[in-house]
């Protein structure tokens, strides 16, 4: 017996190469190559059954016959049973005589299957297992649903772009069917058994558009492999053929259909007859896809159809809603445009109209009395412009251009001021977050928008239901209460302390100890703590005996004054940011706000600095708690309000300059009035520069310790103060030589390098010590400045 690998060379060689039969091999043209498949196939099991002779000599017989099929499969001939007979029943007769009889029963029975299966399939395009068979396939294709699993096929179906895996434990069969299949340009994955095929479509890396799979395997059947496939939720839509050179009758292919598979095919498999199978298949499914893809095209389109149908129904409405505001004030503005002797020579005609006057009589009055409230205009022929500036639809630009161009009044009391439009880009908002943001390089129109700015980082207006608008106002009233000629307590020191708390709460991290109501306090508390300040102190105003020390007792005179008039621009309507907040929210609110000006009351600031020493040393701070949270509010407002001495050089010795130039003033009025004279204002007895040094050692250091405690992030500007502080000791050893002139200071980067005496060292340990005593409270100012604020996190 030839060796089984030399079979399966030869003939792969043999149908590769061999050359079609002649015309006249065949006596007649067969209706199906099928059905001589299926001959073929019969003969050769019932010669191997039967034959009792040389085992050597029937496969090179039977290897002759398969040679033969693939010759002429491969060049699309058909052969007639006949001839296939007459081969079959010449081979026997050379192997063995004794098989004669045997081999031609087989043949004529060979004779007889052909002859019906002809018949059978005349009708049913030359296939095999047409007879209900073809229309089940169909029928399972249609209901189909896109594979899953497979790549999308391009616009034109191409077997190089198909993936097939075959599964096949006969090594001849597999070599056949990669050999066939290569040929058309499929590409081909070859396993032997069920187990591998299942394992490259479960956990392999590659997907298939098809499985071609034997029926006969030993463990997992094509059967089984088809059913583990259909059960998958991920791999079911891959199609599966079963194929088989054993089980060819009308069941298998039943059994196929049922359990899920494409089509059935039987062994040897003609080439053009397995490509067609495989087109069949998957073109089918290509074009199931296509017509998906369209329907879910054409569902998008509706979808955007509704939408775009919905926006224009939407956009009529704001057309419509146009319209009417439009005819709405076009109506006002005629009405406004009247003139008054125009106004009533209307209402006149009105009057005359009337055919039964009794019945219209309260309608007469009001006519009558409109008339003469009209004729009592200074000019009657002058529009009445207050309609159109009293109606909330007429824009803020608009009032103003008809109140300044037109209105015959010019007082400020009756002019609508516009809030300045100056906008800024997200770098100029972040800028206001940092310690070293310069606020003299902006005018006071330009600063209101990024307190609008603050606000909104907080998201204030979407929490209290504060209108913008409303919010503009308040701004822009409180700008106007600030005096302008004031070099200190200005606007400009208002803004300073807004943004440097503000700084507190961001770039600090102290909005951590804070509620959004908290925050809501402070910035209103900041923007008004010196609102309608007058330029003189506390002092002043009870040696003085002003009237506002009269109203407020002598206590707190001006930071009563200044919580005074912020409620009272609040409690306006066009200025009322506080209206969307319920009793409680006010209540609270208005007691913060309170508390904060009035802590920023110097003659307490010993008071409020020691507790908050005591607090920061022994217990941490409760969020929960309203007094803790109080009390950093009020900490926080005071370090803000004499920030300046922590800024950076330029800025400090710029606010230094302005604050002694109010002391000053204040002390010349002292003199003249005859009023006790306030010592360290007194121009005769002190400099700018020892002011700045006494105030760094005795109110600012302490502080700032505390500060650099409670919010880590802030340890810097100790290093800050202390520079400052070296640098004003630099200006008084320089007014000691001779070389300053106080009354016309003039600013160095660095006045340290001009004094050629050695300058004496800062001790801050003293200096608190100082502090420390000159307080009313026995606990002793912070001594260390690393401590973080982990203490004091929020629960």
């Amino acid at each position: 017996m030839n060796n089984k690998q030399e079979e399966i060379d030869q003939f792969l060689s043999s149908a590769s190469t061999s050359p079609s039969p002649s015309p006249s091999s065949s006596s007649s043209p067969s209706n199906n190559d099928s059905t001589s498949l299926k001959s073929m196939i019969s003969g050769i099991e019932n010669s191997n059954v039967h034959s009792n002779g040389n085992d050597n000599s029937n496969n090179n017989e039977k290897q002759k016959d398969i040679v033969s099929l693939e010759n002429k499969s491969s060049n699309n001939t058909t052969t007639t049973t006949t001839t296939t007979t007459t081969t079959s029943n010449q081979n026997n007769k050379n192997n063995n005589n004794n098989n004669n009889h045997n081999n031609n029963k087989n043949n004529n029975n060979n004779n007889n299957n052909n002859n019906n299966n002809n018949n059978n399939n005349n009708n049913n395009n030359n296939e095999p297992f047409t007879n209900g068979y073809t229309n089940g396939v169909n029928e399972k294709l249609n209901d189909q649903p896109s594979p899953s699993s497979h790549k999308d096929f391009s616009d034109e179906y191409s077997p190089s772009k198909v993936r097939i895996l075959v599964a096949d434990d006969d090594d001849v069969q597999r070599k056949i069917l990669n050999n066939l299949l290569k040929k058309f340009q499929y590409n081909v994955t070859l396993v032997p058994n069920g187990e591998i095929a299942w394992e490259y479509i479960n956990k392999g890396q590659q997907k298939y558009d098809l499985v071609l799979t034997d029926v006969m395997m030993p463990h997992i059947t094509g059967f089984d492999l088809l059913q583990r496939i259909n059960d998958h939720p991920v791999h079911k839509h891959i199609p599966v053929i079963l194929m088989s050179g054993t089980a060819v009758d009308y069941k298998y292919a039943n059994d196929t259909i049922k359990i899920g598979g494409q089509d059935f095919l039987t062994k040897p498999i003609a080439k053009e007859l397995l490509k067609k199978k495989i087109d069949t298949v998957l073109q089918s499914i290509w074009q199931r896809r296509k017509e998906e893809e369209y329907k879910a095209t054409l569902a998008q389109e509706r979808e955007k159809g509704n939408k775009l149908a919905k926006e224009m129904e939407l956009k009529e409405h704001e057309i419509e809603e146009l319209t009417k505001k439009v005819s709405k004030m076009s109506s006002i503005s005629k009405e406004a445009m009247e003139s008054p002797l125009v106004s009533v020579t209307r209402n006149i005609e009105e009057l005359l109209k009337q055919s039964t006057w009794s019945s219209h009589e309260s309608e007469i009055k009001e006519k009558l009395n409109s008339i003469l409230k009209e004729l009592g205009s200074s000019n009657i022929y002058r529009p009445s412009f207050e309609k159109l500036i009293k109606n909330d639809s007429v824009d803020p630009v608009t009032k103003s251009f008809l109140v300044s161009e037109f209105s015959s009044t010019t007082s400020r009391r009756n002019s609508i001021p516009t809030f300045p439009q100056t906008t800024y880009n997200r770098d100029t908002k972040e800028v206001i977050k940092g310690w070293e943001f310069d606020v003299f390089k902006y005018s006071e129109d330009d600063l209101m928008p990024l307190l609008v700015d603050m606000f909104e980082n907080f998201q204030l207006p979407e929490i209290f239901k504060i209108p913008i608008e409303k919010l503009q106002r308040f701004i822009m009233t409180v700008n106007a209460l600030y005096r302008k000629n004031n070099r200190y307590h200005n606007f400009t020191h208002a803004f300073d302390v807004t943004q440097t708390v503000y700084t507190f709460l961001t770039s600090f991290n102290a909005a951590q100890y804070l509620t959004h109501l908290d925050i809501f306090a402070l910035l209103i508390s900041c923007m008004c703590h010196d609102l309608n300040h007058p330029g003189f102190n506390n002092t002043f105003q009870v040696n003085a005996q002003t009237e506002l020390s009269l109203e407020y007792n002598d206590i707190s005179v001006l930071e009563n004054h200044h919580a005074m008039l912020t409620f009272k621009i609040l409690r306006n309507s066009e200025c009322n940011i506080l209206e969307g907040l319920n009793e409680d929210q006010y209540k609270e609110l208005r007691r913060s706000v309170v508390q904060l000006i009035l802590a920023t009351d110097m003659q307490n600031h010993f008071e409020h600095t020691n507790k908050f020493q005591h607090h920061l040393n022994n217990l941490p701070f409760d969020r929960n708690k309203k007094e803790d949270r109080q009390m950093i509010l009020n900490f926080l407002i005071k370090c803000g309000d004499i920030s300046n001495i922590a800024r950076p050089w330029h800025l400090n010795f710029e606010w230094s300059l302005r604050v002694s130039d109010e002391f000053f003033q204040q002390s010349h009025y002292e003199t003249i009035c005859g009023y006790p004279v306030t010592p360290f204002m007194d121009k005769t007895k002190t400099t700018r520069a020892r002011i700045a040094a006494d105030f760094i050692d005795f109110v600012a250091s302490p502080l700032f310790q505390s500060m650099a405690k409670f919010l880590k992030e802030s340890q810097f500007l100790l290093k800050v103060i202390s520079k400052n502080r070296e640098n004003w000791q630099a200006y008084m050893e320089l007014q000691k030589e001779g070389k300053c002139n106080d009354d016309d200071l003039q600013f160095m980067e660095d006045p340290t390098i001009f004094v050629k005496s050695k300058l004496p060292k800062i001790d801050e340990e003293e200096n608190r010590d100082k502090v420390s005593s000159s307080s009313s409270s026995s606990t002793a100012p912070l001594t260390s400045t690393s401590s973080s604020n982990n203490e004091t996190s929020s629960p």
